[in-house]
C-alpha cells in the first residue's frame, strides 16, 4: 500500500474516533540530520508530537495502565543519537521505553554499555530486548529464537541489573511459535508494530510507527485513525 494511500485512510478514519483512548507510539531514533539512521526523526518533530500529546491532555506514562488518555513512546534498535539529545527527553520529563539489539551494543552508531546504564539510571528510561542479532524470529529453528531471546534479556539484564520483561520482535514479524517462545523465556509484555489501541491488560501490545508523521497525521494516529490498517499489518507482520 502506497504511503500517500495510507495517510488517507489514517486522516479519513479518525474522524470516527473521538475519546482518547490509550496507544503505544514508536520512533527509532532522533537526530536533525539523520547521522545515525535514515530512520531518525527531526529534532522539531519529534517536539512537535511531544506537545500535541501534552495539549491533547494526554499522560505520557513508562506503561500503559489505563484504557484511556495514555501514550508510552518508544525507541527501537539503541541509537546513539537518543543519547546524544537526551535534554530533550529530560526537558519534556518523557518516560522511555528503549528496546536495544544486544549484539549492537558498543559497535558505531548505537549505545554503548554505560550509555545504556547512564540512561536508565536517569530514571526515564526502562531498558527493554529487541532480540540479540535483530534476526527474522520466524525463519529461525526453536535453538536460535530461545538464543536470541534469552541472551539478550541477560545481557540487558547485566548492565542495568534488573531484571527485564518486555520485547519487541525485529521487523515486527512473529507468529505463535514465537510468542510461546518469549512467554517461556520470561517475557509477560510482547510488543508488536501492529497498529491500535492499547489497555493494561494486553500483554501483545499494538504499536504506532510515527517517526515520519507530520502533524496532521500524527493527530489522527492518536485519535485512532491508524486501526484500520490493523489488518492489512497483520498480513504483512503474523504467521500461524
Amino acid at each position: 500500500m502506497k504511503a500517500k494511500i495510507r495517510v488517507l485512510l489514517i486522516r479519513f478514519y479518525a474522524l470516527f474516533y473521538f475519546k482518547k483512548r490509550s496507544k503505544v507510539i514508536f520512533y527509532h531514533d532522533i537526530h536533525s540530520n539523520k547521522k545515525y539512521t535514515e530512520m531518525s526523526t527531526s529534532i522539531d518533530l519529534f517536539i512537535k508530537h511531544i506537545e500535541i500529546i501534552n495539549d491533547s491532555g494526554y499522560e505520557i506514562v513508562p506503561k500503559i495502565t489505563k484504557s484511556y488518555g495514555q501514550i508510552e513512546i518508544c525507541f527501537d534498535d539503541g541509537f546513539i543519537g537518543l543519547y546524544e539529545n537526551f535534554d530533550i527527553i529530560k526537558k519534556y520529563n518523557i518516560p522511555i521505553s528503549l528496546f536495544v539489539i544486544t549484539s549492537f551494543i558498543d559497535k558505531k552508531k548505537y549505545l554503548n554499555k554505560n550509555q545504556i546504564l547512564e540512561l536508565y539510571k536517569s530514571g526515564l528510561v526502562s531498558v527493554y530486548s529487541h532480540t540479540h542479532t535483530h534476526s527474522k524470529l520466524t525463519g529461525l529453528s526453536e535453538v536460535k529464537i530461545d538464543f536470541e531471546l534469552l541472551e539478550s534479556k541477560k545481557i540487558i539484564e547485566n548492565i542495568i541489573n534488573k531484571q527485564i520483561d518486555s520485547i519487541c520482535f525485529p521487523q515486527g514479524i512473529f507468529n505463535k511459535k514465537v510468542i510461546n517462545s518469549s512467554i517461556s523465556a520470561g517475557y509477560s509484555k510482547i510488543y508488536t508494530s501492529l497498529p491500535g489501541f492499547s489497555n493494561a491488560s494486553q500483554n501483545i501490545i499494538k504499536r504506532s510507527l510515527v517517526q515520519f508523521s507530520s502533524v496532521k497525521t500524527f493527530i489522527a494516529i492518536l485519535k485512532g485513525g491508524d486501526h484500520c490498517l490493523f489488518f492489512w499489518y497483520k498480513l504483512k507482520h503474523f504467521s500461524q
